[in-house]
């Protein structure tokens, strides 16, 4: 499983993860003609900006004639031209000399090889309680709406998309903290208290986790 982690953009959008769950996915601005897969809303974002493609296992990147361009790791890149993301990634759109004024980080899991999708079904555990529909931010845990904080559902969209992998716990702050300009400054306490807190909405047995479980020293995992 990849995502997109917004790290800096106009302010409905960072701290947003998109889970790249189709072969082809576009990223853009969303007009009355067009919707694109992944919608961002700061104006220097084109309607079609950029697709990202899984071809042969691999996930690759194409800027598709935007206005403002797309930068890669800090180059940016020839429209149309295909070129190869790898695990941290960072992809910029709008440029503004030599920094882009919306940065997305492409995330994989920590094997970051691509699973063969035929095979793939076995590595990941089905999750029949839990329902995310990402366009309208809404999780359902056992058929029913949960009402999420805005930090919750980061983290639970988060651990949905590495579910059966642990996610270490700089991960975590990568991920639900992303506008922190010091990581050190989110605390062991600050992560423990958001995980309680989810668990009290998602646990059959909040005291006996069943669903979010602790990696003692590593970190957590959805199961």
């Amino acid at each position: 499983m990849a995502f997109l982690v917004v790290k800096s953009g106009g302010v409905e959008d960072a701290g947003k993860i998109f889970t790249l769950s189709k072969d082809s996915t576009v990223v853009g601005r969303r007009s009355t003609q067009f919707e694109p897969d992944i919608d961002l809303n700061d104006e220097v974002v084109s309607r079609k900006h950029l697709e990202i493609l899984l071809r042969d296992q691999k996930y690759m990147l194409r800027d598709l004639n935007s206005t403002n361009g797309t930068m890669l790791d800090d180059d940016r890149i020839i429209p149309g031209n295909l070129y190869l993301l790898k695990h941290n990634s960072r992809i910029g759109l709008g440029l503004e000399g030599d920094s882009a004024r919306v940065v997305l980080v492409f995330k994989e899991s920590e094997t970051t090889n691509i699973i063969d999708r035929r095979k793939a079904s076995p590595a990941r555990p089905r999750l029949g309680w839990l329902k995310i529909d990402e366009r309208k931010k809404e999780v359902w845990v056992d058929g029913k709406l949960q009402k999420l904080s805005r930090k919750e559902y980061d983290l639970m969209l988060f651990l949905y998309s590495n579910a059966g992998n642990i996610c270490s716990r700089d991960e975590i702050i990568q991920a639900v903290w992303p506008e922190s300009h010091d990581p050190a400054a989110i605390s062991d306490a600050t992560i423990d208290q958001l995980v309680h807190r989810l668990r009290e909405k998602v646990e059959p047995e909040p005291a006996r986790p069943a669903r979010i479980i602790s990696k003692k020293a590593f970190g957590y995992m959805l199961a």
